[in-house]
């Protein structure tokens, strides 16, 4: 399974190879399917990220899309709908992001002399 998941207690799963479907990205996210596409050809029109072709595409229109796409788009389109579910990963996405870059800063204790540590 590449999906993202959320479950009911707003843990967020997330595989190490992601390839979502634009079906599968508004499921996750509790919105129309309608929704999630406007928003992909917005962020592909704005070159923001790209799809993955490495599947294949479909053509929409004059347009050949990407059939899935992966953490970046979810990302991506996360930060465009308004939902409970794209809330959670949003917090989830931003607390990775910090935790990251803001690792716990070292405790340093001074005892007294003669002091065993354990």
């Amino acid at each position: 399974m590449r999906k993202i998941t959320i479950s009911e207690n707003g843990t967020v799963n997330v595989p190490t190879k992601v390839q979502m479907r634009d079906f599968e990205i508004a499921e996750l996210f509790g919105v129309i399917v309608p929704t999630v596409k406007g928003k992909i050809r917005q962020i592909l029109k704005e070159d923001v990220c790209r799809g993955d072709f490495s599947i294949g595409g479909i053509v929409v229109g004059g347009e050949v899309m990407p059939e899935y796409y992966g953490l970046d788009m979810v990302v991506a389109v996360a930060f465009r709908v308004q939902s409970h579910e794209a809330k959670v990963f949003r917090e989830w996405v931003l607390r990775k992001m910090t935790v990251a870059q803001n690792p716990s800063p070292p405790l340093y204790l001074r005892l007294p002399h003669g002091s065993i540590a354990n």
